[in-house]
Formats: C-alpha cells, structure tokens, sequence
C-alpha cells in the first residue's frame, strides 16, 4: 500500500475482511430466515434467538479481527 506502517496496513486490511465476513454473515442469515417465513407461510422474515446470538458472536469476534491483522502484519513485514 505505499508508505503505511506495517500495523497500520494490517488493521486496515482486518477492516476490510472484517465488514466483508460480517456482511455475508448478515446476508446467509436474512436469507435463511426468509426461506423460513416462505415455508412457515408468514409475510416477514425475522431472526430467530439463535441466529441473533450468531450474528452477536461473529460481530464480537469481527472486533479483534483488525487488531489481530495489525500484529501479523507488524510481526511479519
């Protein structure tokens, strides 16, 4: 990436990865509820606890992924 520090350059890139893993969480589990609504015949596709508790612990694991990313990079480049 140019002049960054290698932490910097990391957590940036731990960023990325982060949104990115925790968006297609997001998009598998709004469509697993969806198909869910269809076959229980109900208008609106809603979370259920454990998809909830999914999506709290990929979010709260998303959260070291940036920090963790910036050690690899500075330990490494």
């Amino acid at each position: 990436m140019g002049n960054l520090h290698p932490a910097i350059e990391g957590a940036l890139v731990g960023v990325v990865i982060a949104i990115v893993l925790y968006g297609l969480e997001y998009y598998l589990l709004r469509k697993q509820a969806a198909e869910r609504a269809v076959r229980q015949h109900k208008t609106g596709a809603e979370f259920d606890s454990t998809e909830k508790a999914r999506l709290h612990s990929v979010g709260r694991m998303c959260l070291f992924v940036p920090a963790f990313f910036a050690l690899m990079y500075w330990m490494l480049f």
